[in-house]
């Protein structure tokens, strides 16, 4: 019950995202775009969950959303539209890896601090589902980020030389 209580309000999390995206860099363009553009918009929203999972960190759905929110200010603010031009999510993307990559450190500082630590204590022992729940939300988010990531298998080529035994 609590997983499906969860999924929607992840699902919620998500779209709320993609309004902001399409509100603010997809509004001089036609609808197509936005609709074409979505499932990688999805992908680059995620990504940032697969991050937080591999290095074991939760947060709160607020403040996963802040984080990603403050990235699409600061494109907003500082993006080149030259630099994306016509495909924005690739761009989306490399801005939040990039952000990442040079405050990463910060983050998990933050995020692994003792006092986050002595919180998710005593919510294990009054509000053990709340951080539970908050655990779960980068769960779901990592997991929507595996099903959208394109799975491409060189599939191996026939050699006519070489005969089938069928």
């Amino acid at each position: 019950m609590k997983g499906a209580v969860a999924q929607p309000e992840t699902g919620d999390a998500v779209q709320q995202l993609l309004v902001a995206v399409e509100r603010r860099f997809y509004a001089a363009l036609p609808k197509g775009d936005f609709h074409r553009d979505r499932r990688m918009l999805v992908y680059a929203i995620t990504w940032p969950s697969t991050w937080l999972k591999c290095r074991n960190l939760t947060c709160s759905p607020a403040r996963y959303n802040l984080l990603i929110a403050q990235r699409l200010e600061a494109i907003a603010a500082h993006g080149d539209p030259c630099r994306y031009g016509a495909y924005f999510p690739a761009y989306l993307l490399k801005c939040l890896q990039d952000w990442f990559r040079h405050h990463g450190d910060e983050l998990y500082d933050e995020l692994k601090h003792i006092r986050n630590a002595i919180d998710q204590v005593l919510a294990s022992a009054c509000l053990a589902a709340n951080v539970q729940h908050e655990a779960h939300h980068v769960e779901l988010l990592a997991s929507a980020h595996r099903l959208i990531q394109a799975k491409r298998t060189r599939r191996a080529k026939h050699d006519a030389r070489q005969m089938s035994l069928f």
